[in-house]
């Protein structure tokens, strides 16, 4: 008789755990893998700019925390941009509340980057490629600039620059 109970327990907290599982919500990102002629053809343009600022803020239904990244463009690289640019990516923190996206570009607080853009539905800026289209650019110690982070990782400047360009060509 306990061998019954037992199984009838074991059997009870299995369904238990099914029904939690299922009421319970599971996100999960999948991003394609774009290399720097990829992310290109896909940008509208792409800069070399500075960050020069940021603002987190719930979005107009308050369902959502975007951020709010100013770009003073040093240069266009490819296609065409304004001196300034606002990109605006997912997550942030506003007040107590904080929301982290996955995959999401995670700009430095201030200094130097490339960006492949592009716009949201409603025409405001964003990062093409999410994490893979930006990266930071840092000096090495021969004083080149190299570029970290996104899928230009490992490139500097000038071999970006060139593979960009090249890939703005064949469109």
């Amino acid at each position: 008789m306990k061998n019954r109970h037992k199984s009838h327990l074991v059997f009870a907290l299995f369904l238990l755990a099914g029904f939690l599982a299922a009421g319970s919500e599971a996100f999960a990102s999948t991003f394609l893998k774009l290399d720097v002629a990829g992310l290109t053809e896909t940008s509208e343009s792409v800069v070399q700019a500075r960050v020069v600022g940021s603002e987190s803020a719930w979005n107009a239904r308050g369902s959502m925390i975007f951020t709010n990244v100013t770009l003073d463009v040093i240069r266009t690289i490819h296609g065409r941009s304004q001196d300034r640019i606002v990109v605006r990516v997912p997550g942030g923190t506003v007040g107590d509340r904080t929301l982290q996206v996955e995959g999401a570009s995670q700009f430095p607080a201030a200094g130097p980057v490339v960006s492949f853009v592009g716009e949201w539905p409603d025409g405001a800026a964003k990062v093409i490629g999410y994490f893979q289209g930006l990266s930071q650019i840092v000096p090495d110690g021969r004083g080149n600039q190299v570029l970290r982070g996104g899928s230009a990782d490992g490139l500097t400047l000038q071999s970006f620059t060139e593979q960009v360009q090249q890939a703005g060509r064949g469109r």
